[in-house]
């Protein structure tokens, strides 16, 4: 073969030649490109069994072998070895010495099994092979903590114990098709299988099932939900899928082109979005509803270098000889750089300014990749594993910190099975207990009050406890989705349509059973783009949404606030509403996404991008960053008046105080948080009173119910959170179901409205927000988010992995959260940022 044509029209192509060597004669491909650019020269050397291949950019990688054909040696492009050493007769990988010099040494039984594993660290993971089957029948980790598998008499997978003795049994029909699992707390779940071998039905613990339905092409047709609702698939004839219709008949369309790759999407709503692509099938042009465009561009290798936005602004991108990425200049001219080590781990992130200046993180790794140390321009901070890689403790100094003074310490400890069971901290500790499945059942507060959780089926979530009083209790659908939740004397419904939107959220006063009073009613209405197109709240009224074709949101109305929004191209709001046109001197783009200047707000940005100062009507804030681009104090000015603030981060950044400074620099009026992985668990003001805070889930930061305590020793009182329909809270009640607390949202967060019974200050706003008083920001974990412009006042800590617009919050935030301050909206759900509906 000297040529060969893709689908897509790119071609490759190849050249030959004769050789003739110790081992075989043959021929053998010496040359070979692309239409694209691609270049590769392949010089063989079969006296000394060598191949080196060079590209058109002049990089070289060779390999070496032995008389049967096996490596013994690979040289990369940046001139690195690693080496192989293979058994005389089982040819089998005795060790092998990676480029960095580490070695790894392999034993095998008598039958070439793999059986144990010794790393760089010398550490070993060992396997016991069943002498019938050949299966794995004992794996133990370098911790020493054991996983058993158990076969029947056809060798069948029967049984699984973890290193708890936690054990799940596996039952097989005729066929080897597994038709049970029982899982280590008993309960059975069922699967049946066609003739072809495809699932069709699978009934969970609690006896909900779902089915899945094929064409005779085995294609899958149509998929049947344990509340009867089904999605139907349509395929070409090609097999490639080109129409999904929801359960309420809305329509999804896909028009792939001849190689089977996506270039149209047309929505529920008849919206289109188009790529375009190049031979190999590269992106080169996404184009949406309305006409914007993002562009990339590749090198002959592949490599992206340039992704341009809607505005035309352009991320740049620059590799090394091993194709790794070594700098990443924005648009505004700030630029990452990377530096790697011979296993291609980081070791360093070099953050350069826009005028020259320069923060550099030195990253310190072991001989098997793992992370020991982290070195900034204030910080050393450590890390340390036991022989499961599992963290065990973060120690961190600042370079300026007195001889002899304390490190801060973060200590983690876990059970065999990798469960976290206890996080110690400054704050205190948190201690954690697990059911046979891994579902976390208790929570010890460092106070000594414990959080329980019961929960039903594989892990739903059934009750909420704090130490003997029921804090809530949930009941769920077939589908195990939250129906009915008590809130003291209160009960929240939640109703959903057939495609899972939620469409009613009613809290009732009275007893279960008995006709309930409605207390407070939130009824939804949505597009078939699935945009809220309608709130009716009880108590605030109805409130109206639009929306451009690409679902950005362009107005807001109800009887408490009117509004309307423009943006340009890259998401950036514009400073001006719907329908008014630019003032002179006003733009149509907002410059490398920075807002400068909105509604009588004037934003000044530093050379890493972070917002310094804000000017407006109420006077004007400066802030100062540290060197993780982590927010650490605020000056508010108003009129003579300034005031300073600080904040206090842990070593995985998450806020553990804030303060208040003195005309000295010392604080005073303390607030101190504890945190429960990256979830807010508890704050103390003033070293007496506190918070403690419960969520709807294990996996949510939907708020639920808050426990306020107004002095150590004193009695709890629940306050029950009432949120909206992206988890923001609208009311919190007592336990007598009074609202001691109630507000309305513009928005982008800001609020319309705020009322207190008493005084309770409820500070949380978009799931995985906190208030900040003084500021008006919300803290959001790894971000600071600033409701009057909708936006992050940083860049994203993530870069362009949270999407091309480092600022952007989200395109809609009715329709998104963004919990961890990190992940943009559009294309990114898995990740962490999450659809509401």
């Amino acid at each position: 073969m000297t040529m060969h044509r893709e689908p897509g029209g790119e071609r490759y192509y190849y050249t030959w030649a004769w050789f003739e060597g110790p081992d075989d004669a043959a021929w053998r491909v010496t040359g070979h490109h692309t239409d694209s650019g691609e270049q590769y020269r392949l010089d063989w050397n079969l006296a000394e069994r060598s191949l080196c291949v060079t590209d058109s950019l002049g990089r070289t990688r060779c390999h070496w072998w032995d008389a049967q054909g096996l490596v013994t040696a690979y040289r990369d492009e940046a001139g690195q070895m690693t080496t192989f050493r293979w058994s005389d007769e089982e040819r089998l990988l005795l060790g092998m010495t990676d480029a960095q010099g580490g070695k790894w040494r392999y034993v095998y039984d008598r039958l070439g099994h793999l059986t144990e594993t010794h790393d760089p660290l010398g550490r070993v993971e060992q396997t016991q092979w069943h002498p019938v089957w050949h299966q794995p029948e004992t794996e133990v980790d370098a911790a020493g903590a054991a996983w058993r598998y158990e076969y029947d008499e056809r060798g069948n997978l029967q049984a699984v114990s973890d290193p708890l003795h936690q054990r799940t049994v596996y039952g097989y029909d005729r066929h080897g098709q597994v038709v049970r699992i029982t899982d280590a707390r008993g309960g059975d779940k069922y699967l049946q299988w066609n003739e072809d071998g495809q699932l069709m039905r699978h009934t969970d613990c609690s006896g909900s099932q779902t089915a899945w339905f094929y064409d005779e092409r085995t294609r899958l047709e149509r998929v049947t939900d344990a509340e009867s609702n089904s999605t139907r698939y349509s395929y070409d004839g090609n097999g490639h899928l080109t129409e999904v219709m929801f359960a309420d008949g809305r329509t999804e369309r896909y028009q792939p082109d001849a190689a089977g790759r996506l270039v149209k999407y047309t929505s529920p709503a008849g919206q289109i979005t188009r790529w375009q692509r190049d031979g190999q099938g590269r992106v080169r042009r996404q184009t949406d509803a309305t006409g914007r465009r993002t562009a990339y561009e590749y090198d002959a290798y592949g490599r992206l270098t340039t992704l341009t936005n809607e505005n035309g602004e352009s991320y740049r991108f620059r590799y090394d000889v091993l194709d790794r990425l070594t700098e990443q200049t924005d648009p505004g001219g700030s630029r990452r750089a990377y530096g790697y080590n011979a296993l291609n781990a980081v070791t360093a992130v070099i953050y350069g300014g826009e005028r020259g200046g320069e923060i550099r993180h030195g990253l310190e790794r072991d001989a098997a990749g793992r992370l020991t140390a982290k070195t900034t321009p204030e910080t050393r901070t450590e890390y340390r594993y036991d022989a499961a890689d599992r963290l065990l403790e973060i120690r961190r100094r600042r370079h300026d910190a007195a001889e002899g003074g304390e490190p801060e310490v973060i200590r983690f400890s876990y059970d065999s099975a990798g469960n976290l069971l206890s996080e110690e901290t400054a704050q205190g500790v948190l201690q954690h207990r697990y059911d046979v499945q891994g579902n976390r059942t208790e929570t010890q507060m460092p106070d000594g009050r414990t959080l329980r959780y019961l929960y039903y089926g594989s892990g739903h979530l059934q009750q909420i406890n704090l130490g003997r009083d029921v804090i809530s209790e949930f009941t769920r659908d077939h589908l195990h989705r939250e129906v009915q939740r008590s809130q003291g004397r209160l009960d929240t419904r939640r109703m959903y349509d057939r495609t899972g939107r939620l469409t009613r959220k009613p809290t009732c006063k009275g007893m279960r059973g008995v006709v309930p009073e409605t207390f407070i009613d939130r009824e939804y209405a949505y597009s078939g783009q699935d945009e809220l197109l309608k709130k009716r709240h009880s108590r605030q009224g109805v409130t109206d949404y639009f929306y451009d074709t690409t679902g950005r949101i362009t107005a807001c109305r109800n009887e408490a606030y009117l509004d309307s929004w423009q943006y340009d191209a890259a998401a950036n709001l514009l400073d001006r509403r719907q329908g008014e046109t630019a003032q002179a001197g006003a733009g149509s783009v907002v410059p490398f996404n920075r807002i400068t200047s909105y509604r009588g707000l004037h934003y000044r940005y530093d050379e890493y991008g972070r917002v310094v100062e804000k000017r407006g009507r109420n006077g004007t804030q400066h802030y100062r960053w540290d060197a993780e681009h982590r927010l650490t104090e605020v000056a508010v000015i108003r009129g003579s008046t300034v005031r300073r603030y600080g904040y206090v981060y842990d070593a995985p950044g998450r806020r553990v105080e804030k303060h208040e400074l003195d005309a000295e620099g010392k604080p005073y009026n303390r607030t101190t948080f504890l945190w429960d992985g990256m979830r807010l668990a508890q704050e103390c003001r003033l070293g007496r009173s506190s918070s403690l805070y419960i969520y709807s889930d294990q996996g949510s930061h939907e708020p639920l119910a808050r426990v306020d305590r107004a002095a150590p020793g004193e009695a709890d009182e629940v306050l029950y959170y009432h949120t909206d329909v992206n988890g923001a809270p609208e009311e919190m009640t007592d336990g007598r179901g009074n609202i001691v607390w109630e507000a309305g949202y513009q928005v982008w967060g800001n609020l319309t409205h705020e009322k207190e019974t008493r005084p309770v200050q409820q500070n949380l706003r978009f799931q995985g927000q906190y208030l900040d008083r003084e500021t008006g920001l919300h803290y959001n974990l790894y971000r600071f988010y600033d409701p009057d412009i909708g936006k992050f006042i940083s860049g994203d800590p993530i870069s362009i992995r949270g999407g091309i617009n480092l600022y952007q919050y989200a395109p809609n935030p009715i329709k998104w959260i963004d919990p961890l301050g990190l992940y943009n909206g559009e294309g990114q759900r898995e990740l962490g940022k999450y659809h509401v509906f």
